[in-house]
């Protein structure tokens, strides 16, 4: 791992660092208040070398002095310190502690208690006591080499020893030493943020699901058509907007992808799936028609899974009839496609389940039916996805490509390389990969410059619209049905052409710009042809027919629904 992927890492995952710093530090705090507190409480005596007179310690003396220094938790001292109390030594409480201070030819002994007064107590105490057990040694240590008979007083011969002269009283102290609750603080958040941060390591070391965009090339062997952001709209405000405005963008995206995945092979049957349930491939094939349909491109929606088909709910329409009765042969495909309330968005719903979907679906019927679909519509088929059945497997092979689906955070890599593999066996068309549910604020993923040009969106809106309010005009210039958007630009198909040398203002026309004059190009499609053949006869039964238009006569009926003159 380099340093800028673990720049990255901390980035991305600055929520676990922030949580375990504030776990850590309230961890510090706990013990600060739950800890028994301790009292310190010290006193100082004088090391000095003794002889014919008390002089000033020397480095000999000093040394020595050092050697006595344990003698602090024996059992002389502790004796002398209850004697001098006058207490028993089982109702001595606390710790003792003695050193010779560094530099110097000081002792320092520090005693610690539960309460400042029994501190006290024991520091003062203790040195006195360590005294005499040193004096009572040096005195034994100078004595002569014989020892002398029991119950003889010792002779004393005090050249060349030491002397432990008391010299600072301890007082007693006015805080607890023990627990210091700005340390423990510390130290729990500093031991926080190393926890958190071992959590992002081991968790990138163990994640097995896609977490970045850069992963999709390396296991899908494609490229990302696009990233559709995770929408969680709360109202109507302009972060709402925002969101709208950005996977409508994001959906353009994949538009464009799509018209230049193939050079060689021009791609009229485009197959969305995905790898499981629930990642939003149903979602993605409807928002993908009808951009497609906002461009002027006849658009076919075909629900072709036919088990659990969610189509037709998805637009709101009758699935009752649909390509199980097409393929089926019960009734014509005329009779079961049908409008949307979005102009150039058709459907063709999943109708009946049949007990075999995926036998229908692999039939030489299904692949005459996109054959003759296909002369006259763009087709986005909605597929099942790849791991639960052979629906989209089969499926694959009778379609120009397919866009897989994959859901960040959710789809594992595993399950990546086992659908990959599966379609491989097929020789499927992988078109390219939409990343959905993306999270809006991942600057990584390459949502940083809308949030950073979103004015540039709202002054947009306003100028389509001609709307004061800028929240208004950016919904509706986010909103993702094309029902709000102006159907000029559908020069795809050729069914609007804008005469671009058209310089003359027209009267009454805004801010004195005129507006680009707009040609109709007759096409009839076959199976239009075919339902206005079937409504035209049947209001032929009930009145004359009137005398034809010379335009209307060549033009079908849903391009003249959504030509504006």
């Amino acid at each position: 791992m380099t340093v800028l992927d673990l720049i990255t890492l901390i980035r991305r995952g600055w929520k676990y660092l922030f949580l375990g710093l504030v776990l850590g530090a309230l961890a510090g705090f706990a013990y600060g208040l739950v800890a028994t507190p301790v009292y310190s409480s010290q006193a100082t005596g004088f090391i000095a070398a003794t002889g014919t007179s008390v002089v000033a310690g020397s480095d000999e003396a000093v040394a020595r002095a050092g050697a006595y220094m344990p003698l602090i938790n024996s059992s002389q001292v502790r004796e002398e310190i209850a004697k001098e109390a006058g207490v028993s030594t089982s109702d001595l409480h606390g710790s003792l502690s003695a050193r010779v201070v560094p530099g110097s030819t000081l002792v320092e002994v520090t005693a610690n208690a539960s309460d400042p007064q029994s501190a006290l107590k024991l520091a003062n105490g203790a040195l006195h006591a360590l005294a005499k057990v040193v004096a009572h040694i040096e005195d034994v240590a100078g004595a002569t080499a014989t020892p002398p008979p029991p119950g003889t007083p010792v002779a004393v011969a005090p050249s060349n020893g030491i002397a432990i002269v008391p010299m600072d009283e301890a007082v007693a102290p006015t805080r607890p030493s023990e627990p210091n609750k700005t340390l423990a603080i510390g130290i729990g958040a500093l031991s926080g943020l190393v926890l958190g941060l071992a959590v992002l390591l081991l968790r990138r070391a163990l994640d097995v699901r896609v977490r970045a965009h850069t992963d999709i090339p390396a296991l899908v062997g494609t490229g990302v058509l696009g990233r559709v952001p995770k929408l969680d709209f709360k109202g109507h405000g302009k972060r709402d907007a925002l969101a709208r405005a950005v996977a409508h963008e994001a959906y353009r995206q994949i538009r464009t992808g799509l018209r230049f995945s193939s050079v060689d092979q021009e791609v009229r049957v485009v197959m969305i799936t995905s790898a499981n349930l629930g990642e939003g491939k149903s979602g993605t094939a409807r928002s993908l028609a009808r951009v497609l349909a906002e461009s002027g491109q006849r658009t076919l929606v075909i629900d072709g899974d036919l088990r659990r088909p969610t189509v037709a709910s998805g637009f709101e329409i009758d699935g009752t009839i649909g390509l199980s009765e097409v393929l089926s042969g019960q009734v014509p495909v005329a009779s079961a496609i049908q409008r949307t309330s979005d102009p150039n968005l058709f459907v063709l719903p999943a109708g009946g389940i049949p007990p075999n979907p995926s036998e229908m679906l692999g039939s030489s019927a299904m692949q005459q039916l996109l054959t003759a679909l296909r002369r006259d519509f763009y087709i986005v088929v909605d597929a099942p996805p790849v791991l639960p059945v052979t629906d989209a497997s089969v499926l694959s092979t009778v379609v120009d490509g397919l866009v897989w689906v994959v859901a960040m955070g959710k789809t594992r890599k595993a399950e990546i390389a086992e659908t990959r593999t599966q379609l491989a066996q097929t020789r499927a068309r992988i078109l390219g990969v939409v990343l959905n549910l993306v999270s809006l604020k991942g600057g990584d993923n390459g949502y940083g410059y809308y949030q950073k040009n979103s004015r540039y969106y709202v002054q947009s809106g306003r100028m389509a619209d001609e709307a004061d309010d800028d929240i208004t005009a950016f919904a509706a210039m986010a909103d993702l049905s094309p029902a709000t958007f102006d159907n000029a630009g559908a020069d795809d198909e050729g069914l609007v052409a804008d005469d671009a040398r058209s310089s003359t203002s027209a009267p009454g026309s805004r801010n004195g710009r005129s507006r680009p004059h707009r040609t109709v190009v007759p096409r009839v499609p076959t199976l239009a042809r075919l339902q206005d053949e079937e409504d035209g006869a049947a209001a032929t039964a009930e009145s004359p027919e009137p005398e034809p238009d010379p335009e209307e006569s060549v033009t079908p009926r849903y391009a003249r629904r959504n030509v504006r003159p």
